[in-house]
């Protein structure tokens, strides 16, 4: 299954269950005034969320968004699934909190049915982990039972259900307000894998119930509720095609054969892998970052678009590839492969070659 196959098949899935399509937020956010969009809609889920009235009527919609997450720029090179700029398929129902349990049972079932069905993943080989009451800021919650009770009745079997306390499956995001008990969905890449690397996340089910009130410091139910199933495309690939690393997939292979070729031989680029991993990953997220208009300022955005750029140059510089063309060819295929689902990077197209020999000439020196 290739990156195009995955979205028509995601595509066709939604439409045929009657979810509205959005149009995609992109990077750039309201919900997240200091940072790149992290996740799949979240523009579209606030806003149903801030609704003070009731929502009488279910609000079903899906969408394809892109997100970039600082935090795991740390990981780019020596994970085998991390990688900062990536894409999510997303589903989810909005209504009023005294309805939205009875829309739970119907979206865990169509999107086990995605996964199984149209994407065709053996149950098997799928883990759900799901809240399990705990310690929530000063409140005591207790587990989240339709959750789990969904997953039963999708004929999810117990031995894949995994209820775990505290934190980890649950969602407090302080700064948008929204928060609530999660499921995330991991792929089982088998026993002869050593566990830091069998299970796979691949995506993940986030029920927002609460409203984090700053003032008070509580967290207070809402009276609109939403229900998201989203899946890492990216991740989902890795599992699909059975590669070894987020870089092997069928969109990220090529840029890293790319970089290969500028090596004298297939032992010293492995020998090198993490900084050629590294290198495709800032073009990459620098492509897109700077097609939203973002620059390499001193505004938050653009200190991360400095660090990206730095970054890159530095590993350039590291492996003697400073005055070559490979940011031409780099450039070229990002736009060609990811084009037609991102047209700003064809629209605002900008020289990367050029941008960092005058703005990072002196910096990186």
């Amino acid at each position: 299954m290739t990156f195009k196959e995955l979205l028509f098949k995601f595509n066709t899935f939604v439409e045929e269950k009657g979810y509205v399509t959005k149009k995609s937020v992109g990077l750039i956010s309201p919900i997240f005034p200091h940072e790149f969009n992290v996740s799949g809609g979240h523009e579209y889920a606030m806003e149903i969320f801030k609704t003070i009235k009731p929502i009488a009527s279910s609000l079903r919609y899906s969408l394809i968004d892109t997100s970039f997450r600082r935090m795991d720029m740390e990981h780019i090179g020596f994970s085998d699934r991390h990688i900062s700029l990536f894409h999510m398929a997303v589903f989810a129902c909005g209504v009023m909190r005294e309805k939205i349990n009875a829309y739970i049972n119907e979206l865990v079932f169509d999107f086990t049915q995605l996964l199984t069905e149209r994407l065709e993943i053996l149950k098997d080989e799928l883990l759900f982990t799901t809240f399990d009451g705990g310690q929530i800021l000063n409140f005591n919650l207790k587990r989240e039972d339709c959750l789990i009770e969904s997953l039963r009745k999708a004929m999810i079997s117990e031995s894949k259900i995994l209820p775990l306390e505290g934190r980890r499956n649950f969602f407090l995001a302080q700064n948008i307000e929204c928060s609530g008990p999660s499921c995330e969905v991991y792929f089982d890449r088998g026993k002869e894998f050593e566990y830091g690397s069998r299970f796979i996340e691949i995506g993940s089910m986030n029920f927002y119930k609460y409203r984090y009130n700053a003032r008070n410091g509580l967290l207070e139910l809402s009276p609109n509720q939403i229900f998201v199933c989203g899946i890492g495309i990216e991740r989902t690939l890795m599992a699909k095609q059975g590669k070894p690393s987020v870089f092997d997939i069928d969109v990220l292979a090529p840029l890293v054969e790319i970089v290969s070729r500028y090596f004298s031989n297939s032992v010293e680029c492995s020998i090198f892998i993490n900084s050629v991993r590294t290198i495709v990953d800032c073009v990459k997220s620098a492509i897109f970052i700077l097609s939203e208009g973002v620059k390499p300022d001193n505004s938050s955005r653009g200190r991360i678009l400095r660090k990206i750029i730095k970054n890159l140059t530095n590993q350039m510089k590291y492996l003697n590839l400073s005055k070559s063309n490979i940011l031409d060819e780099l450039q070229d295929k990002v736009t060609e492969i990811y084009g037609d689902l991102y047209p700003k990077i064809k629209q605002q197209k900008i020289d990367l070659k050029v941008l960092i020999s005058n703005k990072f000439k002196e910096e990186v020196s």
